[in-house]
């Protein structure tokens, strides 16, 4: 597609790297000579957000390009997140490497240094491998925004612990959190669980006894223009306040029984890591604080609408083992009965004195490797 729209504009594919090379030289320039621009001014994503909708980012090493809006960005973050958080998160999903170079769009500064608008009701569908202002330079009468778009699957942003593992039997599960026979869903153990899977949780019922059942994994999050995403992990430090979690967190906790999680390390490919509690050989259960919800909405673009109860769990600071990994989060873990029960009828102020970093004398790294099932885990079934 690339090149029939180079013979389109009869533009050489050698020379439109060369123009990129320019420009990101250009870029790069700018950005040396103007520090206090970006410094002082931009320097968390959430002020970034009171002038810029979206972040264009760049691979370091092969340029490729992708769009993010900021808003789902804070969600996960915080707006306390440095724009340097951002730039060391980024992964290119093709050639691998991590740390990215930045732009922004729709700005209203007048001088920011690069501004194409990115409007996909205009977007024809052509692509073009070169930024909309170079091409537009360079073919006469060729509105090139018209017909650029960012590659929107080219990079990713590293989090923590989309994926954990739930491999004890329904037996186990009910009988550590005290949950009656009657009121426990049929359970499926799992090697892996990610977000959209369903797989089970402990809550309090409308007559206030605890019950099991299986919901969806994650919250979706609207996007204009986009596939809702779903958000995994719920932040200790914003819980209470975003309007994201915040009714929720008052109204709706539950517990996500869970027997390792995985992390992604820093390395160049990736590598994949399960942690789990002590002894790890047998995969103790824990439970995960979580809260969950009614959703009624699209998961998928395009589809049918659906009503579904979804669930996330929460995050806190990591744990040295944790962090040797992941520097970022952990999942909060609770293991005790007086835990579980102030979790799910406490107040919001019981329940946030709970959280805490677990110890990390009492986990391991039980798996590391490509992304994968949690091979170690012994699948008990019922």
């Amino acid at each position: 597609m690339g090149r029939r729209n180079d013979d389109r504009l009869g533009i050489p594919l050698g020379e439109v790297r060369r123009l990129r090379a320019e420009q990101r030289a250009r870029l790069e320039a700018s950005r040396r000579n103007d520090a206090a621009y970006w410094a002082p001014t931009l320097h968390n994503i959430g002020e970034t957000r009171r002038s810029y909708y979206w972040v264009y980012v760049y691979c370091g090493r092969c340029q490729r390009c992708a769009i993010f809006p900021l808003v789902p960005l804070i969600v996960r973050w915080g707006p306390d997140a440095s724009l340097d958080r951002l730039r060391s998160a980024a992964r290119c999903m093709t050639c691998g490497h991590k740390g990215a170079t930045l732009s922004f769009s729709n700005s209203a500064r007048p001088d920011a240094p690069w501004q194409p608008m990115y409007e996909r009701s205009r977007w024809t569908g052509n692509e073009v491998p070169a930024p909309t202002h170079v091409l537009a330079d360079k073919a006469s009468g060729f509105r090139g925004e018209i017909d650029w778009h960012p590659d929107l699957g080219a990079l990713n942003f590293d989090a923590m612990c989309n994926a954990y593992s739930m491999t004890r039997s329904r037996d186990e599960i009910r009988r550590l959190f005290r949950v009656p026979d009657n009121r426990t869903a049929q359970i499926t153990p799992r090697a892996e669980i990610w977000p959209g899977y369903e797989a089970p949780v402990v809550r309090l019922a409308p007559d206030g006894e605890r019950e099991i059942v299986n919901i969806s994994f994650g919250f979706p999050l609207i996007r204009k223009g986009f596939a809702p995403k779903r958000v995994s992990n719920v932040r200790d430090d914003t819980a209470r306040e975003k309007w994201f979690w915040r009714e929720s967190y008052e109204r709706r906790r539950c517990l996500v029984p869970a027997t390792s999680y995985l992390d992604p390390d820093n390395n160049k490919p990736v590598a994949w890591h399960w942690f789990a509690l002590e002894p790890a050989e047998d995969r103790p259960l824990f439970g995960c604080p979580g809260v969950w919800k009614r959703y009624i909405g699209q998961v998928k673009k395009g589809e049918p609408d659906v009503d579904i109860e979804v669930f996330s769990f929460m995050t806190t600071l990591p744990n040295p083992l944790t962090a040797s990994i992941n520097h970022e989060r952990m999942p909060v873990i609770f293991t005790e009965e007086h835990e579980f029960e102030t979790w799910l009828t406490g107040t919001s102020d019981e329940a946030h004195a709970l959280v805490r970093t677990f110890e990390a004398e009492r986990m391991r790294i039980v798996q590391s490797g490509k992304k994968g099932p949690d091979l170690l885990g012994a699948t008990v079934l019922p």
